[in-house]
């Protein structure tokens, strides 16, 4: 921060004793001193009012700051603005000064003014913090009572005062921005791990889904496969059926030749044997006539040689009277009838033997016309049953051949023609199958393989977020202890060198102390620790137990004044710092904060209602006295 960004003057308007004055500092230590109720911390009130802070004494009213008897006041800050090497302290000023003006009204209401042009306190607020100064900061401007208040703060409060004043507070702030991206980053880790979770469950309700569909597409698949080939599988049978009664046409006409061309030959046969039979007959007839005859022959043969023989007897008896010629004579005659009866008997045994050898053939041949008789009437029965087989078998042809129009009709409609080895039952049950268990899949949406694919592509997503988050994570998590590592190097810094510091000034009062960073390791519990012993005793922790009021403003003012190199902002101020302290001491801190703020660029504004015993080194004295109800000030050189 530039040395030059320091206060010209303070400018007071009907603000509490003031009617108007103008008060202006210099460069190093500004020692405003007068008795007590003169209006010496009313320049410090009406500096911190400007500057926009919050505190007031006593929390009153900024109404109750206006003078009384007046309806408005005004306190103005006159910073130089002159440029230092070409560049001016407030670059955003186009002017050498810079007049920050705070309006104060009865009603209540106040507004900020610089150079004239009205500003929000915000805007105001925003130009000191690149000013480095805080108003509210007690480090940089310390109202009565407020070292008390210091030493009495907790000690992490007490560090982030510190960390503020002496620019350190932006490590505690990127500590703060790291672990507040590290929770967002674990927010958002942990958001999208819960979305994650929440797909991977819903994707494996749509995968059991998207399954299901895929079955039911199968099914599909299949049925549009089954439905075809069942049809097919029906015309393919029935062309099987067709051609099987084809077949069997054909082996009935085929038999029925065969029947046809035997009857023929059988009936042929039979007329043979008919007249064979008539042969036989006849020949039967005539054989019987030639025994007949001959039988008659042998008779007559037989009688004649009978009669010969009882002729022949007869004459014996009578042969001895001389028949003997006679009986000769017969003899010859009864042999010739003996070779007739036994020629005619020899030819009636001829004519029998022809007659027996007639009988049998003609047996024969009547069993085998019968016979014959009988197979041309079976061939006529099967003759006339096949007839009837054919025609049968030629309506049941054109019957299966209607019906087989007709499936194949159907059958294009379903589609090609589909060649299977399966009976149609078969398909049919596999088809039955296929449906009952697309019926189960009724109730699959239409839409799950994009609900499906899309929540596949949402868990990509999100793995690929969840990747990115991790990595976030661990960089946020890196850098939050690079911070907290940086923070806790600088703060160790500060610490050393205000602790030299601190030792060296306490010795001045014949004190010891230290200055310890506690819970270093968590910025949350991290405070300051201030030791002090005085007279040689060991140095104890700070507090109102152990030290008087006296010894501990001291011990603070020590503090404060080793801390005063590492503030940063180019204006402090302290009001009435020697409350609770000894002449003695009084003096040694005053002449502490003579010699520190000689080779200082900044400003310290002291006030004091003490005498000033020695004020060499000090470049502006001002005096504040208040006569007849109104401040006067006066600058002493």
């Amino acid at each position: 921060m530039p040395a030059s960004a320091l206060i010209q003057e303070i400018i007071l308007e009907n603000f509490m004793s003031y009617e108007y004055s103008r008060i202006p500092f210099n460069p190093g230590l500004n020692l405003v001193c007068g008795p007590n109720g003169a209006g010496k911390s009313s320049i410090l009130l009406a500096l911190a009012v400007a500057l926009g802070q919050t505190y007031t004494e006593r929390s009153r009213r900024l109404s109750d700051l206006i003078r009384r008897g007046k309806d408005l006041g005004r306190v103005s800050v006159v910073f130089d603005n002159y440029p230092h090497d070409g560049r001016r302290p407030i670059p955003s000023v186009n002017s050498d000064t810079l007049v920050l003006s705070r309006y104060l009204n009865r009603d209540g209401t106040y507004w900020h003014e610089a150079n004239n042009r009205t500003m929000t306190k915000g805007e105001v607020l925003r130009l000191l913090g690149r000013l480095s100064i805080n108003p509210d900061n007690m480090l940089i401007i310390m109202h009565q009572n407020m070292i008390d208040v210091f030493g009495a703060i907790d000690a992490h409060e007490r560090l982030k005062l510190i960390e503020e004043a002496v620019g350190l507070h932006e490590y505690r702030e990127h500590i703060l921005e790291a672990r507040e991206k590290l929770s967002h980053t674990l927010s958002e880790e942990e958001s999208i791990r819960s979305l994650l979770e929440k797909a991977q469950e819903t994707l494996r309700y749509w995968e059991g889904e998207y399954g299901r569909f895929q079955r039911k597409q199968e099914l599909g698949e299949r049925k549009r496969e089954l439905e075809p080939e069942y049809a097919w599988a029906k015309c393919i049978r029935q062309e099987e059926a067709a051609g099987n009664l084809q077949s069997k046409l054909d082996g009935l006409r085929s038999e029925l030749g065969e029947i046809e061309g035997e009857l023929e030959q059988s009936s042929k046969r039979g007329g043979e044997l008919e007249t064979k039979l008539r042969e036989l007959e006849f020949g039967l007839d005539a054989a019987y006539q030639k025994l007949i005859t001959h039988e008659r022959a042998q008779a007559e043969a037989g009688a004649r040689a009978k009669l010969i023989e009882s002729f022949n007897a007869s004459l014996r008896s009578v042969a001895e009277v001389g028949l003997s010629e006679l009986l000769g004579h017969l003899e010859v005659e009864l042999g010739r009838a003996n070779e007739g009866l036994k020629e005619a008997g020899e030819r009636a045994n001829e004519v029998k033997s022809e007659l027996v050898r007639i009988k049998g053939e003609l047996e024969k041949t009547q069993e085998t016309y019968v016979n014959s008789r009988i197979h041309i009437a079976v061939l006529g029965f099967r003759r006339e049953l096949l007839e009837r087989d054919i025609s049968s078998a030629q309506s049941e042809l054109r019957r299966a051949r209607r019906e087989l129009e007709q499936l194949e009709g159907e059958a294009r409609q379903v589609g090609a023609r589909v060649e299977t080895e399966r009976k149609p039952q078969e398909v049919l049950d596999e088809l039955k199958l296929t449906n009952i268990q697309l019926a189960s899949l009724a109730d699959v949406s239409p839409d799950v393989e994009r609900m499906y694919l899309s929540y596949k592509g949402t868990l990509k997503e999100l793995e690929a977020k969840a990747e990115v988050a991790a990595a976030n994570r661990k960089r946020a998590l890196d850098e939050l202890e690079l911070r907290k590592q940086r923070w806790t190097n600088e703060t160790n810094n500060l610490i050393r060198e205000v602790k030299t510091s601190y030792t060296e000034i306490l010795k001045r009062v014949n004190a010891s102390g230290d200055v310890n960073l506690m819970n270093a390791h968590d910025i949350d519990e991290a405070g300051i620790e201030l030791l002090v012993g005085f007279k040689g005793a060991e140095p104890q922790v700070l507090n109102a137990y152990t030290q008087s009021g006296g010894e501990r403003t001291t011990a603070l003012m020590c503090f404060l004044l080793a801390l005063q190199q590492q503030i940063q902002s180019p204006i402090r101020a302290i009001d009435e710092f020697e409350a609770h302290l000894d002449p003695r001491n009084r003096e040694a801190i005053l002449q502490g904060i003579i010699e520190f703020m000689r080779s200082e660029e900044t400003q310290y504004i002291v006030i004091t209602p003490g005498q000033l015993v020695s004020v060499e080194g000090v470049p502006n004295v001002i005096t504040v006295q208040n006569i007849a109800g109104s401040s006067q000030v006066k600058v002493a050189a």
